[in-house]
């Protein structure tokens, strides 16, 4: 079997499973939609993985994000996956798909492919998760609304430790000081935006703009 057609019956596999787990989850202790919501966010963004292995055509690649675009939105509108939807009105995991489109396309862009755009993707999927969960229980200080210490300063820590693990994985070319620098930046320039970015909007302008940074960032290095 062609390894993209694999590629997408295992990323439907995944990002399924995923949701199914967090719900039968979510639903034996009882526990919020925002907590398993979390979960499934933080989980489906190591998708990336799975793109860079199967994946050697953006046609092929793009066919999960897009169509997640469509199948949250309807989950969204009626409230189909309650596991992954907030009790408000947000449109977010269509955010999250439409991000994940704009990254796989940025980082399939040339042949042997870019790596730092999906940095985006590890900063929003582990910083933001994180930021959420801890954000809520330890908030320390306000910075804005809806903003934390305690969420700010666990986005700076769990998407360093994801963009260090993900450079580490596909043996991004540079030395150990090099990656442990550019995780550095990405997840300190990720939690800036965050910060500041538009009530709700945060799933598109973190990943999308590191997505951004990231192909000149690897312009300027490589």
């Amino acid at each position: 079997m062609d390894t993209n057609i694999l590629g997408i019956l295992l990323s439907y596999v995944f990002v399924f499973s995923t949701i199914l787990i967090a719900t039968l989850i979510q639903k034996s202790f009882k526990l919020s939609s925002e907590f398993s919501r979390k979960i499934i966010h933080i989980v489906v963004g190591n998708w990336v993985f799975l793109a860079l292995y199967y994946f050697n055509d953006w046609r092929y690649a793009i066919v999960g994000p897009v169509s997640f675009i469509v199948i949250n939105y309807i989950s969204y509108r009626y409230t189909i996956f309650k596991a992954m939807e907030l009790d408000e009105d947000n449109p977010g995991t269509v955010y999250y798909s439409a991000s994940l489109t704009v990254l796989t396309l940025l980082t399939f862009l040339k042949p042997n492919f870019y790596l730092l755009p999906f940095l985006g993707m590890m900063a929003m999927t582990w910083g933001d998760g994180f930021a959420a969960i801890i954000g809520k229980k330890m908030p320390l200080k306000l910075l804005r609304k809806g903003r934390s210490l305690g969420g700010s300063s666990a986005f700076v820590i769990f998407s360093f430790f994801a963009c260090t693990l993900y450079l580490y994985i596909q043996k991004f070319p540079a030395n150990d000081g090099a990656i442990l620098l550019l995780a550095a930046a990405f997840s300190l320039t990720g939690a800036l935006i965050e910060l500041f970015s538009p009530h709700k909007l945060d799933n598109l302008t973190v990943p999308v703009s590191l997505g951004i940074l990231g192909i000149f960032v690897e312009k300027m290095i490589l």
